[in-house]
């Protein structure tokens, strides 16, 4: 679990990953083709989604991407990466954070 300062301003950054059926060899997940590649954030136990917001594609054949977000307010969250490539989606797990208040 990756811990932030709430209202701080950050990049967080994630290579997306997959496993071949066939070998189950990780690899790292092409996003050439990739319409839109969307990172959503929320509170544990919530039903409301805390962040949402549009990933940058720094190198789409590593499958590394990146978001500049503020940070949400003093608690636990979960994240999720969902890709579109035409009509898929496929959604990863992301990190999980744990938010702390700001003291300073």
């Amino acid at each position: 679990m990756h811990t932030l300062v709430e209202k701080d301003v950050h990049y967080i950054s994630v290579y997306l990953m997959e496993q071949d059926s066939n070998t189950g060899d990780i690899n790292y997940f092409d996003l050439t083709d990739a319409n839109e590649v969307v990172f959503r954030m929320k509170k544990y136990d919530s039903e409301t989604i805390t962040l949402e917001k549009e990933m940058e594609i720094v190198n789409a054949t590593l499958g590394y991407c990146r978001v500049l977000v503020t940070i949400p307010l003093e608690g636990d969250y979960k994240s999720e990466i969902e890709v579109r490539i035409g009509s898929q989606t496929i959604t990863w797990l992301g990190p999980k954070f744990q938010v702390v208040e700001e003291i300073g």
